[in-house]
């Protein structure tokens, strides 16, 4: 059964769009306080409503509870990998990277790795991509609203041996990234080019 946009019942906050857009952190380090699984709920919720050419509904996502079982294979995983592919032959050099990438997994308090499946064609495959970015970023919004940040990553942690196995993932669907949620432990200060150098006004 399907939702229509009247049926949602859109929570309360006080930050407006433009709060959450000109706020939005990409953050790598949180503090110890839980994401409530409620909490994820909701931020699920706005990731479906992303823009969605032909209404493919492409996204899938796979939360992983920090005290889980799941969470300390993924981890287990991560350090195998990270210590395998450091150059250095230094041990004690490998098992700082692979401790850190361990670490990093076991200590966010959400993780969330987001898939998109592919397309009947290359072009639906693009626009089924899109649509599961445009996913994401509906997550980092709402996770504004909810007082949290989240940290979208493209790395080492979405390309690790059997990961798709390990999730239950389909080995054909294209990786989106894997997503950490939680209170910031410190908020970055970011920059941009003022829109005025990426316009061009036309006559």
């Amino acid at each position: 059964m399907k939702l229509t946009s009247d049926e949602i019942d859109i929570p309360a906050t006080s930050v407006s769009v433009y709060d959450a857009i000109f706020r939005r952190r990409n953050v790598k380090a949180f503090t110890d306080d839980p994401v409530s699984r409620e909490v994820l709920e909701r931020l699920f919720a706005a990731a479906i409503w992303a823009p969605n050419h032909r209404l493919t509904e492409p996204t899938r996502m796979f939360a992983i509870p920090r005290e889980g079982a799941t969470r300390r294979r993924v981890g287990d995983t991560a350090w195998q990998a990270a210590y395998d592919g450091v150059a250095n032959p230094d041990p004690v050099q490998k098992r700082r990277a692979a401790d850190d990438d361990r670490d990093r997994v076991l200590a966010a308090p959400a993780m969330v790795y987001v898939y998109s499946l592919p397309g009947a064609t290359d072009e639906m495959t693009r626009e089924n991509y899109a649509t599961s970015c445009c996913a994401v970023q509906n997550m980092a919004l709402a996770a504004v609203a909810e007082g949290l940040c989240l940290g979208w990553s493209t790395g080492r942690l979405t390309r690790l041996p059997g990961l798709a196995q390990l999730l239950g993932a389909d080995e054909e669907w294209t990786m989106v990234g894997v997503v950490f949620l939680g209170q910031p432990a410190a908020l970055p200060t970011a920059r941009r080019t003022p829109h005025r150098g990426v316009v061009s006004w036309l006559e």
